[in-house]
């Protein structure tokens, strides 16, 4: 498959050192990938939640990078992944154009898959695609319920047949950087971003094709379909869930992680719905948590 260039990814972007571009079908893909000198070193995808990147990743990717082969996509819709159609904005679609970019790339069943918020779900239609599924799943926030009314307020309005039109995201993305609109959004998540941190998603906002994709993939989702299938997958269940997190509020959340996954392990933070970008440290804790859990079982030289 050949590959695209890179001249869309701003010089700042985050981590674009490790940015790649590949064709793959319509779908040109961007997602940053540090594969392992070794190649028995465990592999690791990571997927972002509505409305962000592969950027939202940005301090644990480097860290994870050291010791992993690791993968962090744009998904379809989102960031700089560009040339979705709207019927594969929908996440059983995304999770099949996911698997045809593993497969491009070699890492066609990742040892570990990593998803923010709806990014969560992704994992797991992705799963339910392989032949087997990853030996473990971590979910950061997973969006296993439905939008509480914060975020109705900001977004839920644009969730209809016109505001999903390609015509009204062009209009709101020349609208949204001057109504302050991406600031109060990030501040409804009850994460204290930097200003180094909001710039991302300022920029990506200006993009009529992201506030598209945003859009269209919140408004096709079947939770609990996904969460009735993904019950019986056999893999290793970590949920990182923030305690004031409004957007996926504990007290929706934790029953159904209790309903479909009750073997699974929850670690409960203090944090909001963006935990991941504000304590990238702590996360990394869970997460290497699970990964030498992993190693301890299935020894890998040098990994």
């Amino acid at each position: 498959m050949p590959q695209s260039d890179l001249t869309r990814i701003p010089p700042q972007w985050p981590n674009r050192k490790f940015s790649q571009s590949r064709r793959i079908e319509n779908l040109d893909w961007h997602f940053q990938l540090s594969r392992h000198s070794n190649p028995k070193a465990l592999s690791i995808l990571l997927i972002h939640g509505t409305g962000s990147s592969a950027h939202s990743w940005s301090e644990i990717f480097g860290s994870l990078a050291k010791n992993y082969t690791v993968i962090a996509v744009d998904l379809p819709g989102h960031g700089f992944t560009k040339g979705a159609k709207k019927p594969e904005l929908h996440i059983d679609e995304i999770a099949k154009s996911l698997k045809k970019l593993l497969t491009e790339l070699d890492i066609q069943i990742p040892n570990v898959m990593i998803g923010h918020s709806a990014g969560s779900n992704c994992t797991l239609a992705l799963s339910l695609l392989l032949d087997k599924p990853p030996q473990a799943i971590i979910g950061l926030n997973p969006s296993f319920v439905s939008p509480p009314s914060l975020y109705n307020y900001f977004l839920g309005p644009l969730i209809n047949p016109i505001a999903t039109s390609g015509f009204m995201a062009s209009i709101l993305a020349s609208s949204i950087p001057y109504v302050g609109m991406i600031d109060k959004l990030l501040d409804s998540t009850n994460s204290i971003l930097s200003p180094q941190q909001r710039e991302p998603y300022n920029l990506l906002y200006k993009e009529h094709s992201h506030i598209y994709g945003s859009m269209n993939f919140m408004a096709a989702s079947n939770i609990p379909e996904l969460l009735k299938n993904s019950s019986q997958l056999k893999t290793a269940f970590t949920f990182l869930v923030a305690a004031q997190d409004p957007w996926v509020p504990q007290n929706a959340l934790l029953p159904m992680i209790h309903q479909y996954f009750p073997d699974s392990t929850i670690k409960i933070e203090e944090g909001g719905h963006l935990f991941h970008e504000v304590n990238p440290q702590r996360t990394l804790a869970v997460i290497q948590e699970v990964l030498e859990t992993i190693k301890s079982q299935h020894p890998i030289e040098n990994a």
